[in-house]
């Protein structure tokens, strides 16, 4: 059976599965390299840019495909409603002004399976890839756009954030 042959729902539900197992891949090979080669292998220019073009592609697409239109926080928050994060977590996505929007992760998928599986919180304020990633997806849709890091592992959280939020980010507009 050929890609055109099948329904709406079959198609999403093929690629879903190849993004999941795509996403799998990618940080049991990160979890395979700090062990490794630890965890300066990813500390590294040449890592914070593939992590940048990884975001900003994601949404130059949105934007090619006029799916995103605009560069206002409203833009940036329909973006993200249909980026990586939006498919693969729980995210809320707060408009605090007209120039600034935050958005938290709700009980974080991959920090619950490292947890689990492998007994350990997962490094993403460390390794800089949540910041980069998220970073390269708003500059594509507003090159003036700016990502401010509130939260996220391994930094202690601060009282005023609830504990089901694994991350919190503040993206604003100058």
């Amino acid at each position: 059976m050929a890609f055109d042959e099948l329904s709406r729902d079959e198609l999403f539900a093929v690629m879903k599965n190849f993004v999941l197992a795509f996403n799998w891949a990618w940080f049991r090979g990160t979890k395979i390299t700090i062990e490794k080669y630890g965890l300066d292998a990813f500390l590294n220019e040449e890592n914070t840019e593939l992590l940048r073009e990884f975001g900003s592609r994601q949404a130059k697409k949105l934007v090619e495909l006029s799916i995103v239109s605009g560069t206002d926080v409203d833009s940036i928050i329909k973006g993200l409603q249909l980026s990586y994060w939006s498919l693969f977590e729980n995210i809320e996505l707060t408009k605090l002004s007209n120039n600034v929007v935050r958005m938290r992760t709700i009980d974080c998928s991959l920090q619950r399976n490292t947890k689990k599986k492998w007994g350990m919180e997962y490094p993403c304020k460390t390794l800089g890839s949540s910041l980069a990633i998220r970073t390269g997806f708003v500059k594509a849709i507003n090159s003036q756009a700016e990502v401010k890091c509130n939260f996220s592992p391994p930094v202690p959280r601060p009282r005023n954030i609830p504990e089901n939020v694994s991350c919190e980010w503040i993206i604003s507009i100058p």
